[in-house]
């Protein structure tokens, strides 16, 4: 079995066969909807049944149509259907590659730019994300009903916030404060882009750390310019396919 059947890759195929045209291009790219609804997918074991409906959340799961059991863990047992608002936090990144884009439309070369970031603790990060978590929480207060799981997914796009645990451990929910304040969300998804994925629990009152990015056992270790496995789906999803110079500041 190679990484192209894993369960990442497993889930794209679940979006595109539950999900029409029209609803796949609602995802908001720049927003990372669609790594949102890729990574849902992957451990609600189901595709959501709709996408960005008209007064309703940004993915909507219909949980009594998944054909397996979800794992533990992941949302209350009793819920019947859930609603996730995904937010991404916003940062000078994407307006870097923006440029880098109308450049290369213009006929322009921009090979050598660069772009400063400094590195930050993933904490610090989370705690400046809290407005952007009671936003989701408003929102989904007012789209969904009696017995919907309301959730969150946020998104840090990669070198709009470089996390130090991110280059140091492969676990980094200890290194996270408990999400005190964000009511009565069941759960908190945080994908510190490209390949560590933490969910906060409201019933456990815990970090869980949600692993997508192991070496499939049967796959033979090779060498290869882009990164193996479920890593590459999100950074073929994404578009990060070019070298991009970034100067880091900080202390890992």
């Amino acid at each position: 079995m190679n990484s192209r059947q894993g369960p990442t890759w497993k889930a794209v195929d679940e979006l595109v066969k539950k999900l029409a045209p029209e609803q796949l291009r609602k995802l908001d790219v720049r927003a990372g909807e669609h790594l949102a609804a890729i990574l849902t997918t992957t451990f609600l074991r189901t595709a959501p049944a709709a996408v960005d409906t008209t007064g309703g959340g940004d993915l909507w799961f219909d949980l009594s149509e998944r054909c397996e059991p979800r794992p533990a863990d992941i949302l209350p047992a009793g819920a019947a259907s859930a609603a996730f608002e995904v937010k991404s936090l916003p940062g000078g990144f994407r307006k870097f590659d923006g440029r880098i884009d109308q450049a290369k439309d213009r006929g322009v070369d921009a090979i050598g730019r660069s772009l400063e970031a400094q590195v930050r603790a993933a904490k610090d990060v989370l705690r400046d994300a809290r407005p952007w978590l009671l936003d989701a929480r408003s929102q989904l207060r007012r789209k969904t009903g009696g017995g919907t799981s309301m959730n969150a997914f946020l998104v840090i796009h990669p070198f709009d916030y470089v996390t130090a645990e991110c280059f140091r451990d492969y676990v980094i929910g200890p290194y996270l404060d408990p999400l005190e304040d964000v009511g009565d969300l069941d759960t908190v998804w945080v994908l510190w882009h490209p390949d560590h994925l933490t969910m906060w629990s409201r019933e456990r009152h815990e970090w869980i750390n949600l692993q997508f990015d192991l070496m499939n056992p049967d796959e033979k270790p090779r060498r290869s310019p882009h990164p193996p496995g479920c890593r590459a789906v999100l950074l073929h999803a994404h578009g990060l396919h070019r070298p991009i110079t970034v100067p880091i500041h900080g202390v890992i």
